[in-house]
């Protein structure tokens, strides 16, 4: 089995969450505790997820579990300028092009998205993707941050856990 790694870009956006929330001090007590240096990493530079885990479970262990899932969506909501130009698109269009991108920063597990092209629902599917809690939260976040950058209203939960035994990780997300 390959090792699982993302993209840098995302434990980069973590640290930018931290910064924007700790300032400084926040970055240097991450940094302490989780042994990993923002300014050693390269965004497009693939990382074990094992790094990603540790600045989450720092988030979650010192700042609160809600924390994690603010990152995941200040993460996605900042993307330099595929937040801008997603803020052009619907949540549809958005979701039909979630695989492609979840392929681009994360070099393991699977996304599918079920969605009818007439209702206003889509059920995210993420196989062999989250080992942790914190990995499902930031997630959730995430696809919270989607339909506010398409400026969609609505709802997301999680309700599936693989990590708790399911054989995946079911996100639903709801809009009017």
């Amino acid at each position: 089995m390959n090792e699982r790694k993302l993209k840098g870009g995302v434990l980069l956006g973590h640290f930018d969450f931290i910064r924007h929330q700790w300032g400084e001090e926040g970055v240097q007590d991450c940094i302490d505790a989780t042994g990993v240096d923002p300014t050693r990493l390269e965004a497009e530079k693939p990382y074990s997820t094992e790094i990603n885990e540790r600045i989450l479970k720092w988030l979650s262990s010192t700042k609160g579990i809600g924390y994690v899932r603010k990152a995941g969506n200040h993460t996605i909501r900042n993307l330099g300028s595929l937040s801008y130009l997603v803020r052009f698109v619907n949540i549809k269009h958005f979701l039909r092009k979630a695989k492609e991108n979840y392929e681009d920063a994360f070099h393991f597990g699977d996304l599918s998205v079920l969605m009818d092209a007439h209702s206003k629902h889509a059920s995210v599917i993420m196989k062999d993707c989250n080992t942790v809690e914190e990995s499902c939260m930031a997630w959730l976040g995430a696809f919270e941050g989607m339909m506010e950058i398409t400026h969609t209203k609505g709802k997301v939960r999680q309700n599936k856990y693989q990590y708790k035994g399911d054989e995946y990780d079911e996100f639903i997300l709801d809009w009017v």
